[in-house]
C-alpha cells in the first residue's frame, strides 16, 4: 500500500509539474499576445488619428472644389455671354454703313435707319446679283441719314426708298460711334 501511495504522490507531483508548465506557458503566451495587442491598439490609435487628418483635408478639399466649380460655371456664363457679344460685333461690323446723301455729311445730328426690301429677292434684279447682295436687302441696311429728329430722318429715307417699290424704313435710333 505503500507503493500506491507512492505511486500516487508521484502521478501527482507529475500531474502538478505538467499543470506548472502548461500554466506557464500560457502566461508566457498570454504576456506575447497582450504586447502584440497593444502594438495592434497603437497602430489603429495612429491610423485614426491620420484618418481623422485626412477627412479635415478631404472636407478643406471637397469645399475648395465646390469653389472652383462655382468659379467655372461663373466663368462659363461670362465666356458663353461674351462670345454671344463678341458675335453680334461681329455681325454688326460685317454690316456697312451706307450714306444716304451728301447732304448727311453736313448734318448736326445723325440717324441709323434700316431699310429692308423682303420681296427683293424675287426682282430681276435679285436673280442677277450675288447672294450677299440680296440677303441684305432682304434683312435689311443699315443707312447713315442726316436730320434734326428721327422723323426727318424717316422722310428722307421713305423719299428715296418708296413703300410703293417695297421698301420699309424702320429702327430710326441715334446714331452711336461703331
Amino acid at each position: 500500500m505503500m507503493e500506491l501511495g507512492w505511486l500516487l504522490l508521484l502521478m501527482i507531483g507529475l500531474l502538478a509539474a505538467l499543470l506548472f508548465r502548461q500554466w506557464r506557458e500560457l502566461t508566457v503566451r498570454r504576456l506575447e499576445l497582450n504586447r502584440q495587442l497593444e502594438k495592434r491598439e497603437a497602430l489603429v490609435a495612429q491610423f485614426r488619428q491620420e484618418i481623422d487628418g485626412t477627412s479635415g483635408e478631404l472636407e478643406q478639399i471637397t469645399t475648395t472644389l465646390d469653389t472652383v466649380d462655382a468659379t467655372l460655371a461663373e466663368l462659363r456664363e461670362e465666356l458663353e455671354s461674351l462670345d454671344k457679344e463678341r458675335k453680334a460685333l461681329k455681325e454688326r461690323r460685317l454690316q456697312p454703313l451706307v450714306l444716304l446723301d451728301r447732304q448727311t455729311l453736313a448734318a448736326h445730328h445723325f440717324w441709323e435707319l434700316t431699310i429692308a426690301n423682303p420681296d427683293f429677292g424675287e426682282t430681276a434684279t435679285a436673280r442677277m446679283a450675288p447672294r450677299d447682295y440680296v440677303d441684305d436687302w432682304v434683312s435689311g441696311r443699315t443707312y447713315l441719314v442726316g436730320a434734326e429728329t428721327a422723323e426727318d430722318a424717316t422722310k428722307r429715307a421713305t423719299q428715296r426708298f418708296s413703300g410703293s417699290m417695297g421698301y420699309r424704313v424702320t429702327n430710326a435710333v441715334a446714331f452711336r460711334r461703331r
